[in-house]
């Protein structure tokens, strides 16, 4: 299990930012560091919530480490020509302050 791996499951972002520069400072492809690394450990912690020993709020800080990873690979995966898979539109019913599952979701596509 790498460290990315754990700290995403974690939910700890800081820790996901330092094992994502490490990674690439390992010269590690950052498609593969996603492919490898991030999506499995959002898996897991789909997982660990359809068996309930993860709830929501773990749910949140896990995404927020992926989205704090992926904000330092977005660029670079530009660079390696990969090519967004389609545009999606997400967005709230006008006045709700419930937005847990549209940024789950959010998360969740910008890593796939």
């Amino acid at each position: 299990m790498s460290d990315l791996y754990k700290a995403i499951v974690e939910g700890n972002a800081k820790a996901a930012v330092a094992a994502t520069e490490a990674a690439l400072a390992r010269g590690e492809d950052a498609l593969g560091i996603v492919q490898q690394q991030m999506v499995p450990a959002m898996d897991e912690v789909g997982r660990l919530f359809e068996c309930e020993e993860f709830f929501v709020p773990e749910l949140l800080l896990a995404g927020r480490a992926m989205k704090s990873s992926l904000e330092l690979i977005r660029p670079l995966l530009a660079e390696q020509g990969a090519k967004p898979a389609g545009r999606v539109i997400i967005g709230t019913v006008k006045g709700d302050l419930h937005d847990i599952g549209k940024n789950i979701v959010s998360s969740m596509l910008e890593g796939g």
